[in-house]
């Protein structure tokens, strides 16, 4: 039996609390851990959908991919296609419905300050 105060485990600032705000997971399909997303970036498939190629992206355009199948972000001047990553999301494909085709990184960074805590 391990001699560790229970306040301390998880540690003060881990992924593993739930902040007093609400920051909750949810649960997730069995293969969409993680670590199952993880080898799927490793995997060589092209998540973008670009084929390797950067492109510029307007605001209408962004406005555009605001679907669960088609969903696309922009954080900090970045646009991200989200879509495969919807089932893999601690949060829950809803959350990232809030920011999808617009620019999100106000609310990401409200939900990254919170689950910190």
């Amino acid at each position: 039996m391990l001699n560790v105060p229970p306040q301390a485990f998880p540690a003060p600032r881990s992924q593993q609390r739930v902040a007093a705000g609400g920051r909750a997971k949810v649960p997730l399909k069995p293969g969409r851990s993680l670590m199952d997303w993880i080898r799927l970036t490793k995997s060589g498939k092209d998540l973008t959908g670009l084929k390797g190629r950067l492109a510029e992206v307007t605001e209408d355009e962004l406005a555009k991919h605001n679907k669960k199948e088609d969903c696309w972000i922009c954080i900090r001047g970045f646009v991200y296609n989200v879509t495969p990553y919807m089932e893999y999301h601690p949060g829950g494909e809803d959350e990232l419905m809030k920011a999808a085709g617009t620019d999100g990184t106000d609310l990401f960074d409200q939900v990254r300050t919170t689950g910190s805590e």
